[in-house]
């Protein structure tokens, strides 16, 4: 996979200057990747096919033999286990489709499309399938950011990140069926459990902190990270997601609204307010709309200063975002939210002036003041750029994580385990049949109209541009990253 994955550079000697700009553009290089990935796949599914057919002949033969079957009634087997055979060769042939998937739920709403829980109907397999049309996509210019995404789930082998099964496309939608994750958001848990003890937060940040890693270690940075981008399995443990964001560059019109914003807000006056009244005012705002991070007005809480300004910005930047999740763990609140959008943008903006470590008073609340070592790590995090922690070595060095063991994360068992009653329980998640809990959608569905009414790019939709979207095939082995050795067929480029 290492060869699949290298970015390729132009530095051959005979090339014009044109053609180095074009063999290193983004572009280029993202379809060079994909082209070897589908090649690597294309060769594995059918070495593997010649293997297992090889393998399924030499057991009806040995079949066969030890029961002593000949004449007509071996030409009667043999013409049986023809026809499963041409029954695999059909199967290898068919493109996979959307009637192929039994919808059993709706588990999530966005702007662009939902997410379903689904049952693959020849495999009676499970997972989230999230369906998204192409039109809206290309009239909203995030192309781009579902074929990073879909990248990202194809390249990654770590139980940190969601596992991409299927990647398929008709002429109006393109589908991604992803392992479903039965215990919901963190954020559902969060929610229910306000502050976290030290020891539980602690647990939960060090298995974020694996997860982003894995994501810096395929070269990506998320930029986006918040409570909402971190799903529980069922085991308790955790896993990343939502990787629409995690590419190189940020769309310039997002970039220009969100430096609009906090230009607006530059005058306005900071609003002193003691712990108690911020994590009361946030935890309000959470009822209320507990869809905030998907809404209009949603703002930024957990987004690094230099993206918000669209100034340079490296990995650390995704530090930030834990550092603010680590806060929100241990105070109940984020640092810098407000009781408006407004107010949350001018902490944003005054950053150094509003991050104050929580203080309590009250006998009964002492409990939830940070000791020094929690707050030195938050501190840590959120920071300037020149001296923010931007590596997981520096993290695993910090005292607060000395009792971490991360050699085996993922073998401690977990504060909270999800109660499931089936591998289709989806009791984690909001039910889409219920008035109360479609009201929380009210916002979402308000973008979604907004982007429909947009009118469309007078441009065609380029004819190339899904082009390596499709990912795994019908038949045996149709999930090439899970079975393969590393390295395997890394020869064949």
């Amino acid at each position: 996979m290492e060869t699949a994955r290298a970015a390729p550079t132009a530095k051959a000697p005979g090339f014009k200057l044109w053609e180095r700009e074009l063999l290193n553009s983004p572009e280029v290089k993202r379809k060079s990747t994909v082209a070897q990935l589908y090649f690597l796949d294309y060769y594995f599914q059918s070495l593997g096919y010649l293997a297992a057919r090889k393998e399924r002949r030499a057991k009806f033969d040995n079949d066969t033999d030890e029961r002593g079957v000949k004449g007509a009634e071996y030409t009667k087997e043999f013409k049986s286990y023809c026809g499963r055979e041409r029954v695999l060769l059909r199967r290898r042939r068919t493109k996979l489709k959307l009637d192929q998937f039994h919808i059993i739920a709706q588990i999530g709403q966005g702007g662009y499309g939902e997410v379903y829980i689904a049952r693959r109907r020849e495999t009676s397999e499970v997972c989230a399938l999230k369906k998204m049309r192409k039109s809206t996509l290309f009239k909203m210019d995030e192309v781009r950011h579902v074929l990073v995404e879909r990248d990202i789930l194809t390249a990654t082998k770590t139980p940190w990140l969601v596992r991409l099964l299927y990647a398929f496309q008709d002429p109006q939608f393109v589908y991604l069926a992803m392992e479903y994750v039965p215990g919901g958001d963190f954020r559902t848990l969060l929610n229910n459990s306000g502050v976290l003890k030290e020891e539980h937060a602690r647990f939960y940040i060090s298995e974020m902190f694996m997860g982003v890693n894995e994501l810096h270690k395929l070269g990506y940075l998320h930029r986006d990270l918040k409570p909402e981008n971190f799903l529980v399995d069922a085991t308790g443990h955790v896993k990343l997601t939502d990787f629409g964001l995690a590419t190189g560059a940020l769309n310039p019109r997002r970039i220009e609204s969100m430096k609009i914003k906090l230009d607006q807000v530059k005058d306005n006056k900071l609003v002193q307010r003691s712990t108690m009244e911020r994590r009361s005012i946030y935890r309000s705002i959470r009822q209320e709309d507990p869809r905030y991070a998907d809404s209009i007005v949603g703002s930024p809480d957990y987004m690094a200063p230099e993206v918000l300004r669209g100034k340079p910005y490296s990995y650390s930047v995704d530090y930030w975002s834990l550092g603010c999740i680590l806060f929100e763990f241990l105070a109940g609140f984020p640092p810098f939210s407000g009781s408006t959008p407004e107010e949350t943008w001018t902490n944003l903006k005054n950053w150094t002036k509003v991050l104050r470590r929580p203080e309590y008073d009250k006998p009964e609340d002492l409990i939830f003041n940070l000791t020094d070592t929690a707050w030195d790590a938050v501190t840590r995090l959120i920071s300037h750029a020149s001296v923010r922690y931007s590596t997981l070595s520096q993290v695993t060095a910090h005292p607060f994580f000395a009792d971490v063991y991360w050699e085996d994360l993922r073998g401690i068992e977990a504060p909270f385990v999800p109660a499931l009653d089936s591998e289709i329980d989806t009791g984690y998640y909001d039910d889409f049949t219920s008035l109360d809990d479609m009201a929380k959608y009210a916002e979402v569905k308000e973008k979604q109209r907004n982007v429909d009414a947009v009118k469309e790019r007078e441009e065609h939709i380029p004819r190339g541009v899904w082009v390596g979207f499709t990912f795994g095939k019908n038949g045996p082995g149709a999930n090439f990253t899970g079975g393969r050795e590393e390295g395997t067929l890394s020869t064949i480029f």
